[in-house]
C-alpha cells in the first residue's frame, strides 16, 4: 500500500509597475509674424494658463500622472500619463505525491506557481495601463478645446501687432464666437 506525501511550496513576487502613454498634436498657428514673435506670444498665452517655460518649452502637470509639454518654437504638443503600481504578490499550493522524496514534483509545483504569479502580474500592469491610457483619453477632450483657444488667441494678438505695423489701427472688435475684425488706415 502506497502512502500519500503532502508537498507545500510558497512563492512571492514584489515588482514595482510603472506604465506610460502619449500622444503627440501640433498647434496650427498662423505664420502672422516672424517665429520668435509667435513664439513669444505662444509662451506668454501659455504661462497665462499654468504653464512653466523651461527654455523652448512649456510644461505644465495636469495632476494624475499626466503631463502637457508645449514645444515653444514648433507647436509641438505632447501629452503623457503615467502610472505606478507596487505588487506585493504571494501565493501558496498544496499537492500531494505518492513518492517519498518527490523532488522533481516539488520543483514542478514551484515552476507553475511562479509562472501563475508572473501572469497575475501581467494581468494587473495590463489594468493599470488600461487605466492610465483612459485617464490620457479623458483629459485629451479638455486639452483639446483649451488648445484650440490658445491658438486663437494667439492668432488674435499676431493679426492686432501686424495691422499695427501695417498702418493706424482704427477699430478692433472681438467677436464672442471668435471672430475678430480690425480696420486699419494705411
Amino acid at each position: 500500500m502506497s502512502r500519500a506525501y503532502r508537498i507545500t511550496v510558497k512563492e512571492s513576487l514584489s515588482r514595482h509597475v510603472q506604465v506610460e502613454d502619449g500622444v503627440a498634436s501640433n498647434l496650427e498657428l498662423l505664420p502672422i509674424l516672424s517665429p520668435e514673435r509667435t513664439s513669444a506670444l505662444l509662451a506668454e498665452e501659455l504661462g497665462r494658463r499654468g504653464f512653466a517655460r523651461d527654455g523652448v518649452k512649456a510644461t505644465r502637470q495636469e495632476g494624475a500622472g499626466i503631463t502637457v509639454e508645449v514645444n515653444l518654437e514648433t507647436g509641438a504638443v505632447q501629452v503623457t500619463a503615467e502610472g505606478h503600481l507596487d505588487l506585493e504578490l504571494e501565493r501558496t499550493r498544496v499537492g500531494t505525491t505518492e513518492q517519498p522524496h518527490a523532488e522533481k514534483h516539488k520543483e514542478m509545483m514551484q515552476e507553475r506557481l511562479k509562472a501563475s504569479l508572473e501572469q497575475e502580474a501581467k494581468s494587473e500592469e495590463e489594468l493599470l495601463r488600461k487605466k492610465v491610457t483612459e485617464q490620457l483619453s479623458g483629459k485629451l477632450r479638455d486639452l483639446k478645446g483649451e488648445l484650440d483657444e490658445v491658438t486663437t488667441r494667439v492668432t488674435a494678438e499676431a493679426l492686432k501687432l501686424k495691422a499695427k505695423e501695417l498702418g493706424q489701427v482704427e477699430e478692433i472688435h472681438e467677436e464672442p464666437n471668435g471672430g475678430l475684425v480690425i480696420k486699419v488706415r494705411v
